[in-house]
């Protein structure tokens, strides 16, 4: 890890980088690619071993853990997909005891989703799942190089985050 980021560090020199800057970049968005994919099947593993949860379910869901009940739109688009798409699933959900829905009562025209106790206790057994696996992943990094990488994590999450700004 430490040789890899050693090369890295070399590739920070903006938009007039040179052709061996470019390649760095283009190996780094190779490997963050690699753990984009590698995370999402590991949480379509945890979210599906048992709970019955899709990924995508998964994060339709994930909002009602703070909140007792939410608007189908509000849930869609922390899931990142269309209102449609989000009433399905929550169709699904509920047919499977997952989520109550139910008409505002200030307005007939939004939809207020709450998690019943089936569904708390799938998406509290899903996250203790995914905690797990984390814990267990995360520790076979030697203990010196986890503030560096939190560090680098939490700075590509931003510069991710500012590109939608």
């Amino acid at each position: 890890m430490e040789g890899r980021h050693n090369e890295a560090q070399d590739d920070n020199a903006g938009p007039e980088a040179s052709g061996a800057s470019a390649a760095g970049v283009d190996e780094l968005a190779q490997a963050a690619d690699a753990l984009f994919y590698a995370m999402r099947r590991a949480r379509s593993v945890a979210g599906q071993a048992g709970s019955g949860l899709t990924l995508a379910q998964l994060a339709l869901l994930e909002p009602l853990a703070t909140d007792d009940e939410l608007p189908v739109g509000r849930l869609a688009a922390a899931a990142g997909v269309s209102v449609p798409t989000a009433t399905r699933m929550l169709q699904q959900l509920e047919s499977k005891g997952s989520v109550t829905r139910h008409r505002s009562p200030a307005d007939e025209r939004r939809v207020l989703v709450g998690l019943t106790e089936e569904g708390l206790r799938q998406l509290t057994d899903v996250r203790a799942r995914l905690r797990e696996r984390q814990t267990r992943t995360l520790a076979r990094i030697p203990s010196g190089e986890r503030a560096r990488l939190t560090r680098q994590l939490h700075d590509l999450a931003e510069a991710i985050t500012a590109l939608d700004a």
